[in-house]
């Protein structure tokens, strides 16, 4: 690992990790085996398959008044503290 790789932590599944490990060779570590995945698979599929299911759920989202939605915030507001 490069003296200047800033460290980060993530949350995964226990399931998730040890699927990523089936992926890791050698002394490569878990970013190797992201950055790999991450290249096979192209910014623009992922993009994609977000935009349709954006789409699919505006097919039933019901939408309420600008009034309706101030008074949920100020409820959950009052709520909150």
């Amino acid at each position: 690992m490069s003296a200047m790789m800033a460290i980060t932590t993530i949350t995964l599944r226990t399931s998730t990790k040890r699927r990523l490990a089936d992926y890791k060779w050698g002394d490569g570590t878990y970013d190797d085996v992201l950055n790999m995945l991450m290249d096979r698979v192209p910014l623009e599929d992922v993009s994609r398959e977000q935009v349709r299911e954006h789409y699919r759920r505006l097919k039933t989202f019901q939408g309420i008044s600008k009034e309706e939605f101030k008074a949920s915030v100020k409820a959950r507001r009052k709520s909150d503290s």
